[in-house]
């Protein structure tokens, strides 16, 4: 069988860099770079949060950004070691290319589900993304990578990578049926300036 068919081996190379993040809810989170991860925003609430590593063990982290617009944050956790993720361009995908999620969903710990990539884009009016208010100077007009593949509470803030594991987008929610996720170029500098 063609290695692009079968996810495994991306998927487990993933699976050491994906996290849970335990702050009151439950949620995933990645390595990003050296000792910081990416949760959604909506998981860590507060200041502090306990990440849990792909090994079991439970460190604190530090909530260091955030950005509310698109449900991204900043954890500073050095007492994890966790290696950090090979990021994708989304931008570079064609419409119907495999992807797939990691994450902890309903409680499973390190779930892989797999999809197809739509495209990277704003979400139209009428979808309830458009018409929420963005801070100040900010375009309501924001892209999100869309992917039919299946999300559930516990996969917000992990990874959605290609079918060689980099990762293309941190999982936010699903809406009209569709995942939506965080554009991984977008990372660095949403997060620089929050």
């Amino acid at each position: 069988m063609p290695s692009g068919l079968f996810l495994g081996d991306a998927a487990a190379r993933l699976r050491a860099s994906v996290v849970a993040i335990v702050n009151g809810g439950h949620g995933a989170g990645f390595a990003w770079r050296g000792d910081l991860f990416v949760p959604s925003a909506h998981v860590v609430s507060s200041r502090k949060a306990v990440v849990v590593t792909p090994d079991g063990r439970a460190v604190e982290g530090t909530v260091v950004g955030r950005d509310v617009d698109r449900d991204i944050a900043l954890l500073h956790a050095p007492e994890a070691r966790v290696p950090a993720v090979t990021c994708g361009d989304p931008y570079a995908l064609r419409p119907g290319a495999l992807v797939f999620a990691v994450g902890h969903p309903l409680g499973v710990k390190d779930a892989v589900s797999v999809g197809v990539f739509q495209a990277v884009g704003a979400i139209p009016l009428g979808f309830g993304m458009a018409e929420r208010r963005p801070r100040r100077g900010r375009s309501p007009f924001i892209p999100w990578v869309q992917a039919d593949v299946r999300l559930a509470p516990g996969n917000s803030g992990g990874p959605i990578a290609d079918v060689e594991g980099n990762v293309i987008g941190v999982a936010a929610m699903i809406v009209s049926g569709l995942a939506l996720a965080v554009p991984a170029p977008d990372l660095e500098r949403l997060l620089s300036s929050s």
